[in-house]
């Protein structure tokens, strides 16, 4: 529960602490001093989205802080223990900070930790049940939300949400699958027709780098010959340069002995020679092998215009036109084995969508269970605050669709995530009328009333332990007020319960009650909160009835009020 929540420099608050109690909490005041503010500052502690302008006027940082006791939530240690956050003594301290740049921070006894995380820690302490819960429950898809969580399907809704996926999976693979035959025969000859023209061209990796480079030799091939040979005449003919280093060589050689600097340089003479011979035959074999042969030129030509060819029409390089070939290969294959891919996944998706009936069946069975329980408990409540006469209805329904998937009774039904129910909450406020939808048939008060009905009755199905009603009492008034303010405070011996309330009936009935206040000092405005003592709060209860006179009659009934209260809980 929450023992404590300190706020600084939010909106009109500067600087607060509030210690909170057991039981039956209520924030009474009057419009507009700042009693919707502290809901927010809650909420924020817990996750909720924060912008700059809750930062007060002339501050850098707004500061929240919650002190929660979690003994009674064991749920709640495996999330604390998964983010590394030390609970030993069950006093969890949450706190929140923002700063006029729009950075913030995030703690959890002293471990900073995302707001995401804080948003799911949140979620195990507090229900805000705040004014715009009624809209909520007119929502259609909040209705199947609420019978799941009453009769704990969760797990098996998620089960068929798995289901779910795994059937749309299948179905889509299915689909890449299917081919007309015309298309399947174009691409089928298409595919063989390019595989055979790249596998008879026998390419080889950077042949045509080759190709070029012989090209270019053969297209020269007379003038290398020529010059090679006036070359090899210089190197190696009468008077050429290798007769006489060698003469060079031999006059040096009878001089070495005598002198040893003769005898170095004697070394780059031979060196010398030796590579001229090296390089001499080097370019006799190669006049040998030169080819004049047009045909070689010609073969050459072909050879290239074919590989250039061929990348023209499958790929920049040879190494794209052979992976066009791979791929074209892999898709025949592909194609070829399609009816027997087609007719595995069939069989896959035939057996999945028995499995799935089977949870989807098992689902409805459960809901439809639940529904009827849950119709007995809502309406019981009802009747509790002052509702005879109302009718509270769940309607179940399939739909029947020839593109869905779980044919029974000779019909096919659609399949959501959810299972195959569309589930709707339905009223009749009073006695002969139709049924019809929760946002038509119900006022505000009737509304309020529902909500504070279908509350009490998942009560029990509930982790967190504080519960917050902000203007739980829009629409009410007189007896149904005091129903109702006799209900929260029933709950309130489960549940630490905090409500905003405008009414007496259900401030009489506090617990602990504190008075919201708005005060002007200087150019500065600030909410201020009191915890009141029980003579403060009958003064408080007095102002509620009589409004800003306080007189000696409404006091004495205000008194009573409260006197009535204690003596109906003791």
């Amino acid at each position: 529960m929450l023992n404590r929540l300190r706020i600084k420099n939010f909106v009109l608050i500067e600087d607060l602490e509030i210690d909170f109690k057991n039981g039956l909490n209520v924030l009474t005041g009057e419009t507009g001093a700042g009693k919707s503010i502290l809901i927010d500052a809650i909420s924020a502690v817990l996750g909720d989205k924060m912008t700059t302008d809750v930062i007060r006027t002339g501050f850098e940082r707004a500061t929240i802080e919650g002190d929660f006791d979690i003994g009674g939530i064991p749920n709640i240690k495996s999330v604390l223990d998964d983010a590394g956050i030390d609970c030993d003594d069950d006093t969890l301290v949450l706190r929140r900070e923002l700063y006029s740049s729009g950075k913030g921070r995030s703690f959890a006894n002293s471990l900073q930790i995302p707001v995401s995380k804080l948003l799911e820690i949140g979620e195990s302490l507090i229900d805000i049940h705040g004014q715009n819960e009624h809209q909520n429950i007119s929502k259609v898809a909040k209705h199947r939300e609420i019978l799941d969580r009453f009769a704990g399907l969760e797990t098996l809704v998620g089960e068929v949400g798995e289901c779910y996926n795994d059937l749309f999976q299948i179905k889509e693979k299915i689909k890449s699958t299917e081919m007309n035959e015309a298309e399947k025969k174009r691409r089928v000859e298409y595919l063989s027709f390019a595989v055979d023209e790249i596998e008879k061209a026998r390419l080889v990796l950077n042949e045509d780098e080759a190709l070029k480079e012989e090209e270019t030799i053969l297209s020269n091939s007379e003038k290398i010959f020529s010059q090679i040979n006036a070359a090899n005449e210089n190197l190696r003919g009468d008077g050429g340069v290798i007769a006489r280093l060698k003469k060079i060589e031999q006059s040096l050689s009878s001089v070495a002995e005598i002198d040893a600097n003769i005898a170095a340089n004697l070394d780059s003479v031979r060196s010398a020679l030796y590579s001229l011979e090296d390089s001499s035959i080097f370019f006799r074999d190669y006049q040998e092998k030169l080819n004049f042969s047009e045909s070689r030129i010609n073969e050459v030509e072909e050879r290239l215009s074919l590989v250039q060819m061929m990348k023209k029409k499958y790929g920049n390089t040879i190494s794209d036109v052979l992976q066009f070939a791979e791929t074209s290969r892999n898709e025949l294959n592909s194609i070829n084995s399609s009816d027997e891919m087609r007719e595995k996944l069939t069989d896959e998706y035939r057996k999945k969508v028995q499995i799935t009936k089977v949870k989807a069946l098992e689902l409805s069975e459960k809901r439809t269970a639940a529904a009827q329980k849950l119709e007995s408990l809502v309406m019981k409540e009802l009747s509790d605050l002052n509702m005879q006469g109302t009718e509270f209805k769940i309607s179940i329904k399939q739909e029947i669709n020839p593109s869905g998937e779980i044919e029974m009774n000779n019909n096919i039904y659609m399949l959501y995530p959810h299972g195959l129910d569309k589930i709707e909450f339905l009223l009749s406020a009073n006695s002969g009328e139709l049924l019809q939808q929760l946002k038509k048939a119900a006022s505000g008060g009737e509304m309020s009333r529902i909500m504070l009905a279908l509350k009490t009755v998942l009560l029990s199905n509930d982790i967190v332990e504080t519960l917050i009603f902000d203007e739980v009492d829009a629409g009410i008034s007189g007896k149904t007020a005091e129903i109702v303010g006799q209900k929260l405070k029933a709950l309130a011996k489960e549940r630490q319960v905090l409500v905003i309330t405008h009414l007496p009936q259900i401030a009489a009935m506090s617990d602990n009650h504190f008075s919201v206040s708005k005060e002007k000092s200087g150019d500065r405005t600030f909410t201020h909160i009191k915890n009141l003592s029980r003579d403060e709060k009958i003064t408080e209860v007095a102002r509620m009835l009589a409004g800003k006179e306080v007189t000696e009659l409404s006091r004495k009934h205000a008194a009573e009020m409260v006197a009535l209260s204690e003596k109906t809980t003791a």
